[in-house]
């Protein structure tokens, strides 16, 4: 009974810090019906327990049912709120020293994941995180029954990691189940969540925990489009399983597999780190095949961090979440309206409506250059966004590698007509 209270007040001390101090800050508005609220709240309590004059006392009692209503209104509509400035899930794997939370919150990075379990160093990133507004994705099973585990309420979680790829390590479904249990008996406030490691899986887990990620490595090995299909997958894993509208957070590649076990007969090590536009392209087409938000794996190259190990690719890195981070609040708390252009098989399209303006999406899930409607390239109705256009020809515009943007071609009736190039998506912005 005594944990039960503890964790009772840390639920609420936890939804109403989520909701005032972290979502409600965008809006001037949402502080003064907060402060509404709070009033009405002492208000009926005081009201209650008489601690105004007589007068005072009845004329509360009087309109107690009013206060009541308005109160109950407001309280709503707060919790409604909470929903309207979510953050989009931009995630990273392994980071193993929390003095490196400034250099990942600079790149745009807004959640953590660590495979350390070690308590005491779980307390010190949650601490680094809060004081970065950043969240935590770590595992409970040595916080829960420890010294860390009433002070682990308090801590910025996202959510607690309860297994990696069970179906790669053969954990069974009722297994999962009682580790979810377990950990929500604890933790109440807080979310659960663990990766698979394809798209469909021989068990399905899809409706356990309340937050679905999914890992595939496709680079050099397999087609970069996998990786959206197995998204896919794993999206259709949960509408079969019941659970359509459960997060689904997709884990992008940023590491060279010859770094990692390959269970390969001749140990031939195949592997190099993917490419800006690989990694972008990933993020897009697992938006596209329905995440909600993404995780990068992982913060390291031989065991040291990415900015000082791999400088280079780091950068790249840092643009594609900086990007994603601005995009990210159109996908997470934009309208997804019609697209107003059409497109021709086997592109994709996508669009949003947010704070009053209009985006598109286009993307090029294909190894091959595809032709782009001539509508987008009229300068009056839309505005490319995170890249310039250099007209091309076909031949130039054949390759991921070559270009990344849009490549004009004189078509046979002489007209100019454009092309999109492979494994590419187009951000642009309705003017």
């Amino acid at each position: 009974m005594k944990n039960l209270k503890i964790n009772g007040k840390n639920f609420v001390l936890n939804t109403v810090k989520n909701l005032f101090v972290k979502k409600l800050c965008h809006s001037a508005f949402y502080y003064t019906l907060y402060i509404i609220h709070c009033t009405l709240y002492i208000i009926r309590c005081c009201s209650t327990i008489q601690l105004f004059n007589y007068s005072t006392v009845q004329l509360f009692n009087r309109r107690r049912r009013s206060l009541y209503i308005i109160h109950c209104t407001l309280y709503i509509i707060l919790s409604l709120s909470s929903f309207a400035f979510a953050d989009f899930t931009l995630g990273i794997y392994g980071v193993n020293d929390e003095n490196e939370i400034p250099v990942i919150k600079q790149a745009g990075f807004n959640t953590v994941q660590t495979y350390n379990q070690n308590p005491e160093y779980i307390s010190r990133l949650a601490e680094k995180t809060k004081q970065y507004d950043m969240q935590l994705l770590v595992y409970p099973n040595r916080v829960i029954g420890g010294e860390y585990e009433n002070e682990a309420h308090n801590y910025p979680m996202s959510a607690w990691y309860i297994c990696d790829e069970p179906d790669v390590n053969h954990v069974s479904y009722d297994n999962m189940t009682e580790r979810d249990s377990v950990c929500k008996n604890t933790f109440p406030e807080h979310k659960t969540a663990f990766v698979i490691g394809q798209g469909k899986t021989k068990i399905a887990f899809y409706d356990i925990c309340d937050i679905l990620m999914m890992d595939w490595y496709p680079v050099p090995h397999l087609p970069l489009e996998s990786f959206g299909q197995n998204v896919a997958l794993a999206k259709q894993g949960m509408i079969d399983s019941g659970c359509p509208d459960k997060p689904l957070w997709a884990v992008v590649q940023i590491f060279d597999w010859k770094e990692f076990k390959q269970f390969r007969p001749d140990n031939d090590r195949i592997g190099r780190f993917p490419t800006k536009e690989e990694i972008r392209f990933m993020s897009y087409d697992a938006i596209f095949n329905g995440a909600t938000g993404l995780f990068y794996f992982v913060y390291g190259s031989k065991g040291i961090p990415l900015p000082k190990s791999r400088p280079d690719e780091w950068k790249y890195i840092s643009e594609v979440i900086q990007e994603l981070s601005f995009m990210g609040n159109i996908f997470e708390n934009g309208e997804k309206i019609k697209p107003s252009v059409k497109v021709k098989t086997p592109l994709k399209i996508m669009s949003y409506k947010y704070e009053g303006e209009k985006y598109t999406v286009v993307e090029n899930p294909t190894n091959e250059s595809q032709p782009l409607p001539k509508k987008f390239f009229n300068k009056k109705k839309f505005e490319l966004l995170f890249e310039n256009i250099s007209p091309q020809t076909p031949s130039q515009a054949q390759t991921p590698s070559q270009s990344s943007a849009p490549s004009g071609r004189e078509s046979s009736s002489g007209k100019s007509s454009s092309l999109i190039p492979p494994y590419h998506p187009l951000v642009f912005k309705h003017i």
